[in-house]
């Protein structure tokens, strides 16, 4: 049953994280296609921490989700405890000052997988953004390079023809 459960719970979290993660990137692609987006160190840097959060707190989400699983379950008198507890175990920090009861400890270790999971999908998700960051900056380093150049003429044929 706790197996069952712990997988339930899985699945939330996933579908959470995902969910984030697809709104967030397509947020960034109609900003970017309406020309809204600005490749300026301020503006990159004012991204990539909105990014950051935003993706934090779709992590934090989740342990509150496992937080109120492990309420609901009596596992802890207060949720301040639970969460605690929650992030330990979803970051895989795993300090070892409170644990479970026996029959409910399965559910620890698949938070700490879950953890994994959802870490691993933010990190791919935050590379995404800087990769997409990184690739219109490279595109314009290299236009602007390239502007003074008429099309289809090389530097060199231009200054000397």
């Amino acid at each position: 049953m706790n197996i069952l459960l712990g997988c339930g719970m899985i699945v939330l979290c996933l579908s959470l994280q995902v969910l984030v993660v697809s709104y967030l990137l397509r947020g960034l692609h109609v900003l970017e296609k309406k020309h809204l987006l600005r490749y300026s160190t301020l503006s990159i840097w004012m991204l990539l921490i909105t990014v950051s959060l935003v993706l934090l707190i779709g992590n934090l989400c989740q342990a509150a989700l496992w937080a109120w699983l492990f309420l609901a379950l009596g596992e802890y008198k207060d949720f301040v405890t639970a969460l605690y507890f929650s992030l330990v175990n979803f970051t895989t920090l795993g300090y070892g000052d409170l644990v479970m009861s026996p029959e409910r400890r399965i559910l620890g270790a698949l938070e700490a997988a879950n953890g994994v999971l959802m870490l691993g999908l933010t990190t791919s998700a935050l590379y995404s953004v800087v990769s997409r960051i990184m690739r219109k900056g490279w595109r314009e380093l290299h236009d602007k390079q390239a502007s003074p150049a008429q099309p289809g003429k090389s530097k060199e044929s231009a200054s000397s023809g």
